[in-house]
């Protein structure tokens, strides 16, 4: 098992299966804390961001997610049917600004961008699919 996919309805509760999956994947594959924690929460956000946001209609949609090793990185592909959106062309907050002065938004892919090596944003026929990657073994620095 190197690799999960999994469909979820566009529900917030959801989101506790794929995180689910994901720890599975990575006791069997014997990965490191340090690689599945932020992988999570980048998960976390984006789907909580496609499942408030991505849908005017209010209906029922589904959400592929697909999470596998391929060379030394964990890549997770998330894919949906969704308004066009790609949330690496939104700037990015200033985070030096007072936090009762900021707007509204932006620091989530934020978080995630600096949480993951890569991210990528392509539409393929009407769909959304936004891919994540961070390497297993990361150089983090020594602290002091």
């Amino acid at each position: 098992m190197s690799r999960i996919e999994t469909t979820i309805k566009n529900s917030i509760g959801e989101i506790a299966r794929v995180v689910a999956l994901v720890e599975e994947l990575a006791t069997v594959m014997q990965l490191p804390a340090s690689t599945i924690w932020p992988l999570n929460v980048a998960l976390d956000e984006i789907l909580s961001n496609i499942i408030s946001y991505g849908h005017e209609d209010g209906g029922e949609h589904e959400i592929c997610i697909r999470v596998s090793l391929e060379h030394g990185l964990m890549v997770a592909e998330v894919e949906d049917d969704g308004r066009a959106f790609d949330p690496l062309g939104a700037p990015a907050p200033d985070i030096d600004v007072p936090l009762e002065e900021r707007g509204v938004g932006g620091l989530g892919i934020h978080i995630v961008r600096n949480l993951m090596d890569e991210v990528t944003y392509i539409r393929i026929s009407g769909r959304n699919r936004l891919t994540l990657k961070r390497a297993l073994v990361r150089n983090e620095g020594n602290s002091p």
